[in-house]
């Protein structure tokens, strides 16, 4: 492609190198054609007017002869024909025929005549009275009507020059004639010039060899011009040439160097400025579709670009996280899950129209798609967006707060219900004795605890998660805090039949954290292991050092938890089975075990086995 772009631009040089010099050969030729037509021309009325002066002086000597005579000597033709470089005749004008005198002075075969020679009579062979000899002329008839009718315009009076054939002298001859007048002014005879032609044709050869002289040095100079005006004019064109193929190429930064200071480096000049601006209009683009590709890349929702012709634009990771695809180009070969996504997508080209759908993805997450016509500059449908995001955790989310208003309500309702069935007997007197006045008063007491114990863990969970809650860590050492959580809790552990002791490692156990955020940690796991444990059992406290943390677990031998309970043992007023509770609870316990936890900067786990207990274990980090 370069190759033949490079023979176009020489053949671009070689048409303006051919058309200047054919204009140079085309108006040399024409400039030499004229000169040499009107040089000629110039030259032959040059020589004819000057032969016709000569004729006019030979006339008007020969008037001045003696009467009677109007033909010289040979002597004083020659000197004639000296002067003149012509051929001398004289005409006869007192016969009936035209007679023309032919000297016999050196003669020349081009001016032999034709005509008819008529000797002179006896007795003016012999007296000639000026000593001629009578050989030296001879009268030569002219018989032929166009060399008549010439000399006739001479015998009438009139001045004649003409260059033509004439048929007595077989040549083209220059001819020069002039009437001889007597004293009256009558015409007694004519005196013609005659030059042969071959002295003008001389002269123009000589003309026509200077012109071509001069036209061959022309041309030359001509080729030299042309070939360096071509040049001048072919390499800017060239390179600016070159630099546009380069940025139609992508080469956007070309400049083009060494411009002429005429309109064509004004073109070179236009370029290397629409270069910079174009340089500068495509790192802007770029800047935008690097921060458009960032801003997609980065988006938690997924996004795909779907052409009218069903291609792919744009795509971003999270779209194949989503769909659980390796290239969107395989959501639109059919496989049958996308079916319902197609459909929308063929439905939203068609109407214009934004849609919305729900869909489950292989890993059963719940996934919305939104779908929305994407429209070119006139207004048409041009493709298809496709916002995908997954709303697992949003519907989880909403279900929990649907759990959570349900819970509080019925965690509300039952010691609600308890004080009021005991509290509409007494209004009502139902109870006649003390003691069973008494046994309302306990039962309306502990329901006020338990309902004072669930609006108390339901503020503090409150205030947990919206970060009101600020803890200050210190330098601790467990065992003691452990000992006394222990200590609280021993009275309830008997009650319940449990055996509760206290395991450490020996060590001091030193960790940051807050006294009493630990000892309320300790206390709900401690109290959630009594509950699960049946009477007979034990709960054990342990803590051991680790590397860079302590950590703190409380381990019984209750009844487990389920492995499809563990993933959600620790959300809010989540409860498990409560055929296997020992005794009734709120639920926000270990809720708020694992947000207090956390607040310190550790974490909470858990191991279960159904039917051999469960083991729940918190860090903190080491001083």
């Amino acid at each position: 492609m370069a190759g033949r772009r490079n023979e176009r631009s020489l053949s671009i040089g070689t048409k303006m190198l051919f058309s200047h010099l054919l204009l140079g050969v085309a108006i040399l030729l024409l400039a030499s054609v004229l000169s040499y037509a009107l040089t000629y021309q110039y030259m032959k009325q040059t020589r004819m007017g000057d032969l016709l002066e000569k004729a006019e002086r030979i006339a008007e000597s020969s008037r001045q002869m003696p009467e009677g005579e109007y033909v010289p000597s040979w002597h004083v033709v020659r000197t004639y024909a000296y002067l003149t470089d012509a051929r001398v005749f004289f005409l006869d004008a007192d016969t009936e025929a035209i007679r023309m005198s032919w000297y016999r002075t050196e003669p020349e075969p081009a001016l032999e005549p034709k005509g008819d020679k008529v000797k002179p009579p006896k007795d003016e062979e012999t007296a000639g009275s000026d000593g001629n000899d009578p050989d030296e002329f001879e009268w030569v008839d002219v018989q032929d009507a166009i060399d008549r009718e010439f000399v006739e315009r001479v015998l009438a009076g009139e001045k004649v020059c003409a260059m033509r054939h004439f048929e007595f002298v077989h040549d083209q001859i220059i001819f020069a004639g002039a009437p001889i007048l007597d004293e009256s002014g009558e015409v007694r005879s004519g005196v013609i010039l005659a030059q042969p032609v071959e002295e003008l044709h001389r002269l123009s050869k000589m003309v026509g060899y200077l012109l071509v002289f001069v036209v061959s040095i022309s041309l030359l100079l001509s080729v030299v011009l042309a070939t360096e005006l071509s040049h001048r004019l072919v390499g800017p064109i060239k390179r600016i040439t070159l630099a546009a193929r380069r940025m139609e190429a992508g080469v956007y930064a070309e400049h083009i160097t060494r411009l002429p200071s005429d309109e064509i480096g004004e073109l070179g000049n236009a370029l290397n400025n629409m270069s910079g601006r174009l340089m500068e209009v495509i790192g802007n683009l770029r800047q935008e579709r690097d921060r458009l590709n960032m801003i997609i890349s980065g988006m938690s929702e997924g996004l795909v670009s779907v052409s009218n012709q069903w291609t792919i634009s744009h795509v971003n990771s999270a779209f194949l996280e989503l769909t659980e695809l390796d290239s969107a180009n395989r959501m639109l070969e059919g496989e049958g899950r996308f079916e319902p996504l197609i459909a929308m997508f063929r439905r939203c080209m068609g109407s214009g129209e934004a849609e919305t759908m729900e869909w489950e993805n292989p890993s059963h997450r719940v996934i919305q798609a939104t779908v929305t016509a994407r429209r070119d500059d006139v207004g048409d449908i041009a493709g298809v967006v496709c916002l995908m995001r997954d709303v697992s955790e949003a519907q989880r989310v909403e279900q929990l707060r649907r759990d959570y208003v349900a819970n509080v309500s019925h965690e509300l309702r039952t010691p609600l219900t308890g004080i009021r069935g005991m509290v509409e007997p007494l209004i009502d007197g139902c109870y006649d004795t003390e003691e069973e006045r008494l046994e309302c008063y306990r039962i309306i007491w502990k329901e006020t605890i338990r309902l004072e114990k669930l609006v108390g863990e339901m503020l503090d969970l409150s205030r947990l998660q919206d970060g009101r809650v600020t803890l200050e860590l210190e330098p601790l050492e467990l065992p003691g805090i452990i000992d006394a959580a222990v200590h609280s809790m021993k009275s309830i552990a008997d009650e319940a039949g449990v055996a509760l002791s206290m395991e450490t490692d020996g060590t001091k156990l030193a960790c940051m954290g807050n006294e009493d955020r630990i000892a309320q940690v300790l206390v709900i796991l401690i109290d959630n292991a009594l509950s699960f444990t049946p009477r007979g059992g034990s709960v054990t406290v342990f803590a051991s050092d680790g590397e860079g943390e302590v950590s703190v677990g409380v381990r019984d031998t209750g009844c487990g938890i389920e492995p499809k309970d563990l993933p959600m043992i620790f959300e809010r007023f989540y409860k498990v089975d409560k055929s296997r509770m020992g005794t009734e609870g709120t639920g926000l316990g270990l809720s708020i075990a694992r947000l207090l936890t956390q607040l310190m900067g550790g974490d909470i786990t858990v191991k279960s086995e159904v039917g051999m207990g469960s083991e729940f274990t918190f860090t903190l980090k080491k001083q």
